[in-house]
């Protein structure tokens, strides 16, 4: 056995034997007990990292390997392994509750899914900023054995909200468009603002699209003819033949999925790219007997790729968790309405043509259905979008209108903690107070502290002015560097800037699917749902 290491080398015989153990414990001994406990940490770390069941140690292969690479080292018991992962788990979270007591504000993404074994779960990951970058964990994964109602889903989302200490600093919640989970984050349950995810809502339009233009009808026919060849051998190998022969890139067919309209692009791409390969194998009868698809299918595909492309774009814009991505909502929808779904000449593909027509009346009526305050004001503190030439006059003056009303709100929620003198600070002796009789008209009707007030109003105003006078940035450049540079010059301001952290995107919480799918199904069915919530958890964080 060669390791790739230079400081480890396995011999059968020789004095310069080294273990493996004896290289994690960084000593020249053979397995001691420190060098087995960072060995049983490695195996804990390997089962959370791939997800692997922890019944893996007791299988043969593995208690084979770990003889041969540590014959002294014996392999914990699965009880044992659990009590470390449990640990670990009760140290990360420990850890990732200090990283939140520093967050101001946090934002939540949340999705229901249902495990292969038919039980449910609802998981919630939380978003905050630290030192002017995005952070993002997955804060819980909990059981939903009760009926998926409003109010179980607040209630759900509440009692995760008071258990780790976040009440009063949750600033939204991204979900998707589902009426329970929308009436779940409203006023009559929750403190924190509602976010439908957008790329939800852009798959939604979309399929309405797919249906009212009868491009449903190729999709269904493409599906069918790249089922055909994933299912028949005799087919597949005859198209990898007729590749090599054409000079076609050796690449398979791709099946697109009703939950991802995206996969639909990347059907009808591959399919365009493999046409006359694909034609050239359906001629041969006695290869196959399989329909190929119509002339005017196939140029229905080729016309909508370029449009499917840029629909993509949009969505690949908006899933990126490192980078700020609510504030693209209103700037992506506005250029898609205006300009990517009008359209073009009269000579364009009428099919093509009413795909984009029902695309646009579906988005159009489904923005303006959502609550458009937080992702209008997101889009007003990226210094990018800041111009707000996407939206009317009159929305521009009323979202600039909501801005100012917010940076006083928090003028005035900080006043009370600034008002109270610290101890070493030297208080200056108040000013002698006119007797009540004294007192003129005016100052009784308006108040002592009438002159304070508005120079405070004014100072947010004229800092609100400077920061839109200042030029736009770049579109490459990252809202959230430009807030550290210039966070000195608007400091009101840039205490709004924690909405930037809400994603524009219920994607983080959508995500977890795929690990959890590889964690709970039928083949693991003693996982408990805090095991499960445990397994998750150390994955992700």
């Amino acid at each position: 056995l060669k390791l790739k290491h230079p400081s480890v080398s396995c011999k059968k015989e020789g004095k310069n034997q080294t273990t493996l153990t004896a290289f994690v414990s960084g000593s020249s001994r053979k397995c001691n007990t420190q060098g087995a406990e960072k060995l049983t940490k490695l195996i804990c770390n390997m089962i959370t990292t791939d997800m692997l069941p922890i019944s893996v140690i007791e299988g043969t292969g593995f208690c084979a390997l770990m003889s041969f690479v540590e014959p002294e080292y014996r392999v914990p018991v699965r009880q044992t392994v659990t009590s470390l992962i449990e640990k670990c788990y009760e140290d990360c979270v420990k850890s990732l509750w200090e990283k939140l007591e520093h967050a101001i504000t946090v934002a939540f993404t949340t999705d229901c899914w249902t495990a292969l074994t038919t039980e449910s779960y609802m998981t919630v990951t939380c978003h905050y900023i630290e030192n002017w970058e995005l952070q993002s964990a997955v804060l819980q994964t909990e059981s939903m054995a009760e009926q998926h109602t409003a109010e179980n889903l607040a209630k759900k989302l509440n009692t995760i909200v008071e258990k780790w200490g976040l009440a009063g600093c949750v600033l939204a919640c991204v979900h998707d468009n589902a009426s329970n989970i929308v009436l779940a984050n409203t006023p009559r349950y929750v403190t924190w603002e509602s976010v439908n995810c957008f790329s939800h809502t852009l798959q939604l339009a979309i399929n309405d699209g797919f249906s009212s233009s009868s491009v449903d009808r190729a999709i269904a026919a493409a599906s069918r003819l790249v089922a055909h060849f994933h299912h028949s051998t005799v087919a597949a190998k005859a198209l990898e033949r007729k590749q090599t022969q054409l000079q076609v890139k050796r690449h398979q067919l791709i099946q697109s999925c009703k939950t991802r309209w995206n996969s639909v692009y990347d059907m009808f791409k591959r399919l365009s790219e493999q046409r006359w390969a694909i034609t050239a194998v359906l001629s041969d009868s006695s290869v196959t007997k399989q329909s190929d698809l119509q002339d005017e299918q196939w140029q229905l595909i080729e016309d909508i790729l370029s449009l499917l492309s840029t629909l993509k774009c949009a969505t690949t814009a908006m899933s990126a968790e490192q980078s700020v991505s609510i504030s693209n909502i209103y700037p992506i929808c506005n250029s898609l309405l205006q300009t990517h779904l009008r359209s073009e000449a009269p000579s364009e593909n009428g099919k093509v043509a009413n795909f984009k027509a029902a695309v646009r009346r579906s988005l159009e009526l489904r923005m303006k259905t959502a609550k458009p305050a937080t992702a209008l004001i997101a889009s007003l503190l990226d210094p990018r979008h800041k111009h707000m030439r996407f939206l009317s006059p009159a929305i521009q003056i009323t979202a600039k209108s909501k801005l100012l009303q917010l940076a006083l709100m928090l003028i005035e929620i900080e006043k009370p903690l600034s008002a109270v003198a610290e101890p070493d600070e030297p208080i200056e002796p108040a000013p002698k107070k006119m007797r009540e009789t004294e007192k003129s008209a005016i100052v009784k009707l308006l108040g002592e502290d009438y002159y304070t007030e508005k120079e405070e109003e004014n100072a947010v105003e004229n800092e609100l002015e400077n920061y839109f006078r200042e030029p736009c940035p770049t579109l490459d450049c990252s809202p959230l560097e430009w807030w550290k540079i210039n966070a000195q010059h608007f400091p009101r301001l840039v205490k709004l800037a924690e909405y930037l952290c809400i994603p524009g995107l219920s994607v983080p919480a959508e995500r977890v699917f795929s690990n959890a799918g590889l964690t709970v199904n039928r083949l693991r069915t003693r996982l408990t749902p805090e095991h499960v919530n445990m397994l998750i958890f150390l994955n992700k964080n």
